[in-house]
């Protein structure tokens, strides 16, 4: 039987955990990344079924809304659900919620299936509609948007990406580009503030040795957030992202 939702519940380890004791940025992406992958294979439009024609899911964009962010020890449930598709891509949406069932965030991404000999957009159309059900429920969080690029001003963070940054394609994993712009701030930064909501767009594929800039300030409109990018010397944009922040419930300290 189809399932048009998905859950996998975890639980919080400490090695798993930041330096506050909270469920990473980064590890939310991977949740999301991993729970989207588990019900593509349970619908059979996964990497096995996908890649006998040479073709995979690629993440191009991912926002990420957090009303609270998991603890230590906390359980917690990650719900996925299709809310839309073409040949080309498909909308995929999640509600994480706590042990109860309270709402603790919810996430948009788009995937685009990807050739992996051409490595550009491929077409999904000899795949059975019927595997992509559309669920009937909404993500109250908005999609998204155009990130601009910061203002002449921004601060710049020069990297160059090794070994331990690459995935099995031997590109950048996703993940280390989130990596990349949260080390950005400093400790005490992070003991004040969480990110309430965090927008990320993929552009441009980076490897083994490429080194790239990363710019941090305001948009066009400072009420825009902190807009982050990481571009290759050429000016070529490999992410574009941006991050709204929120004072802490209970800023961190070695007493919590």
């Amino acid at each position: 039987m189809i399932q048009d939702q998905y859950s996998h519940h975890y639980v919080l380890t400490a090695g798993e955990s930041d330096a506050e004791g909270r469920m990473p940025l980064t590890l939310i992406t991977e949740r999301i990344i991993e729970v989207a992958t588990e019900h593509a294979n349970a619908l059979g439009i996964g990497y096995d079924a996908l890649i006998t024609k040479n073709i995979g899911w690629v993440l191009s964009r991912l926002s990420i809304e957090m009303r609270r962010f998991p603890r230590i020890n906390d359980h917690y449930t990650f719900t996925s659900w299709i809310e839309s598709y073409n040949r080309h891509f498909s909308e995929r949406n999640f509600a994480i919620t706590d042990a109860a069932g309270n709402i603790l965030g919810h996430a948009r991404t788009v995937w685009v299936a990807m050739d992996f000999a051409t490595r550009s957009v491929a077409d999904i159309t000899a795949f059975e509609r019927e595997r992509f059900p559309i669920a009937d429920l909404p993500c109250p969080i908005s999609k998204t948007p155009r990130i601009p690029s910061p203002g002449p001003e921004a601060e710049v963070d020069v990297y160059t990406f090794r070994y331990r940054d690459l995935d099995f394609n031997r590109h950048v994993n996703t993940v280390r580009y989130l990596d990349l712009i949260l080390n950005h701030w400093p400790l005490e930064h992070f003991d004040r503030m969480v990110p309430a909501r965090f927008d990320i767009m993929f552009h441009h594929e980076c490897r083994f040795g490429d080194t790239v800039e990363l710019r941090v300030g305001e948009g066009p409109d400072k009420c825009q957030g902190d807009i982050c990018e990481i571009a290759l010397p050429d000016g070529r944009k490999a992410v574009t992202a941006r991050i709204f922040w929120q004072e802490a419930v209970k800023p961190y300290s070695c007493t919590n």
